[in-house]
């Protein structure tokens, strides 16, 4: 089985990213914190797709897209709004544009960001074990 193949190493990558997000939070690089929050997210969802269908998960970044192929667990309207919300920050906190205001990543937003990245973990680990494939 290849590694992309694997939900193990899906949420070995997602809990790295989470790791990630809270060391930057404490380091005051919002932007990034926010990205990796993003990033969290996308590897958990993708861990389990590939644990539910058994195959790679689909080639994109959308929570939301994300969200639609995740089958047997019915969603609540605040994970669909956590994953919207964290969705911006793929590309608002990576690339310098006109959209998205530079002094929208504080503190504040990064910390929301980290906490709603745990509650997301939080509420799909209640609901799917990894234990076994």
């Amino acid at each position: 089985m290849s590694r992309e193949g694997n939900p193990q190493e899906w949420l070995r990558a997602a809990e790295r990213d989470r790791l990630t997000a809270q060391h930057l939070l404490t380091a005051d690089h919002y932007e990034a914190c926010a990205f990796y929050c993003q990033q969290a997210i996308e590897k958990l969802l993708k861990a389990i797709i590939v644990k539910q269908t058994n195959q790679r998960p689909p080639h994109i970044h959308s929570l939301r897209l994300l969200l639609e192929k995740i089958a047997e667990i019915d969603l609540t309207s605040e994970i669909i709004e956590i994953a919207a919300n964290i969705d911006a920050y793929y590309v608002g906190a990576r690339y310098p544009l006109d959209a998205v205001d530079p002094g929208k990543f504080v503190r504040p937003l990064a910390e929301l960001a980290v906490q709603n990245t745990n509650e997301v973990f939080e509420w799909f680990l209640a609901r799917i074990s990894f234990d076994n494939r």
